[in-house]
């Protein structure tokens, strides 16, 4: 190959290398289906490139009947070595996109041995050019790792990308004792903006909302926000689970049902119109599917208990997860079903999803399950039961039976995730409390005060300027997560706290009443 053919095929090589890998390490989610298609086609422009290089080196070398030189020996080497990591990075990019960490290694390690492909040639004809004689291979080392140093350098101080190097110099700790990394969460609130309405059945509606372009959101498949509505000059808080995938970062979708008594449902399926601003915190939840861990789920949900299964199956269907599904829906009839043609697209194309309504006042033209979800539904549906991870979700009635059920079928219970839609599940009853008041010992901030049993120790930890970070204030998040160092305790739900969290002492002082005069460790 002539030598300036061969100099622009390698500098087109590296400069192709390093702009995929500028294009995955960038934090950016705007036109991501565009920014997707131009790293694919970059990808095979540079597999055709190297193609034709690792064809002119192999004419090259061959027939040669001396002994090759070390930095022949190194290029013929590293150029080899290109193939499995092209091929695994295809396979992961094909099959595997949950696995962002493992492609941006392979990205990485691409770029690098690409650009040391070409240094090695380019950096010793260079340097011995300069000096008419011969340059040490420790030379032309240092030089390169020099060079690609300084390129790493001004790669990582892309402007937006302070996240990665945040998470690259210290990685995330995990608060959670089931091994989840929470998502990034706002505690102090940020605007959303309604900007469709959907209706889904005769009482429900799906409400998109816009996040800022200037805010970097991300949440877990199953978690929920908290919203601030203002209702009659009022605020009212709600948690709504998020029933849009994870991979949409620009808005978020809540599906409320309409309730009777419900000021919010009401409010929401009857009065909200376009343009409507509400202040969101969050996500929050423990509630959440993992790619890595969760290789085979069974989703069970009643009624719309199903608004953070969507959010699964969505990102499941988005990434082309390879995970095994089976989700169990329960609700009245067939009127009552949320999202009911997407579940129908999602049953015809995602290979290993098994779809199961269950009703429990079908019509008479109805063939499938009817009645109260039972353990016949479950054991018929359900291969390999001790394996699969189940998530549950729906009303507390319909929560409690179907724990049973599990219990009944020897579910492990650590296999067991679940979100309990209406009131909360009582602990201990609160009604029978007595009006004492016992003294809170806030340690940490070195402030004691009086607190009456009928109200939560969060309460008095405002009323007395004790900063105690909160989200739901239903004891579901577990952000106001809180060590007890002394004294007793009723917490009215216990849902936002891990076995070994429990085990260690702490409660969740949203939903906590003091018992005892006590300590905490804030």
């Amino acid at each position: 190959m002539h030598t300036s053919l061969s100099v622009a095929l390698s500098s087109l090589f590296v400069l192709l290398g390093g702009f995929n890998t500028w294009l995955m390490l960038g934090s950016s989610k705007a036109n991501r289906r565009l920014m997707i298609l131009t790293h694919r086609i970059a990808g095979y422009v540079f597999i055709a490139i190297y193609s034709v290089m690792l064809y002119y080196m192999i004419l090259r070398i061959k027939g040669a009947v001396d002994e090759l030189p070390p930095r022949i020996i190194v290029h013929m080497v590293l150029a080899l070595l290109l193939v499995p990591l092209l091929v695994m990075k295809i396979f992961v990019a094909r099959h595997q996109k949950s696995l962002n960490g493992v492609l941006h290694a392979l990205g990485i390690a691409i770029f690098a041995i690409s650009f040391t492909l070409v240094a090695l040639n380019i950096v010793w004809h260079v340097l011995r050019s300069a000096t008419e004689r011969p340059v040490s291979p420790v030379t032309s080392a240092i030089v390169l790792i020099f060079i690609f140093a300084l390129f790493g350098m001004l790669l990582l101080r892309r402007p937006g990308d302070a996240a990665l190097r945040q998470t690259l110099v210290h990685p995330i700790e995990d608060k959670h004792a089931d091994g989840l990394v929470p998502a990034v969460t706002d505690v102090r609130g940020f605007p959303l903006i309604l900007s469709r309405i959907q209706p889904q059945t005769h009482d429900s509606k799906t409400l998109r909302f816009i996040v800022p372009q200037n805010m970097r959101w991300s949440a877990r498949a199953g978690q929920f926000l908290t919203f601030e509505w203002m209702i009659d000059g009022k605020r009212v808080d709600r948690s709504y689970s998020i029933c849009s995938s994870p991979t949409q970062t620009g808005y978020v979708e809540i599906t409320p049902k309409r309730m009777p008594n419900g000021c919010v449902s009401i409010f929401l399926n009857d009065h909200a119109h376009l343009g409507l601003v509400v202040t969101a915190r969050g996500p929050y939840g423990q509630f959440c599917f993992d790619a890595e861990k969760h290789k085979r789920i069974v989703l069970i949900a009643g009624g719309s208990g199903m608004t953070p299964m969507m959010a699964m199956l969505r990102y499941i269907d988005d990434l082309c997860l390879p995970v095994e599904v089976t989700f169990i829906y329960c609700v009245r009839t067939q009127d009552d079903v949320f999202f009911k043609s997407e579940l129908t697209e999602l049953e015809a194309r995602l290979k290993k999803f098994r779809y199961i309504l269950v009703l429990s006042q079908p019509d008479s033209h109805w063939k499938g399950p009817s009645g109260h979800l039972n353990r016949q539904v479950i054991e018929s549906n359900v291969e390999n039961i001790a394996a699969a991870i189940f998530f549950l979700c729906g009303p507390p009635p319909f929560m409690e039976n179907t724990r049973k059920i599990l219990e009944s079928l020897a579910v492990d219970p650590a296999n067991v995730k679940q979100e309990s839609f209406g009131s909360a599940r009582q602990v201990m009853q609160t009604d029978s409390l007595e009006s004492r008041a016992f003294q809170i010992d806030f340690v940490r901030s070195n402030k004691t005060c009086r607190n009456s049993e009928s109200r939560t120790i969060l309460e008095t930890a405002e009323m007395n300027g004790v900063n105690v970070p909160y989200g739901c204030r239903q004891g579901q998040c577990g952000t106001c997560v809180t060590r007890l160092l002394a004294g007793e305790v009723q917490m009215e739900r216990d849902d936002g706290l891990g076995t070994e969290l429990k085990a260690q002492g702490y409660i969740l002082p949203c939903v906590s009443r003091a018992r005892s005069d006590i300590e905490l460790d804030v």
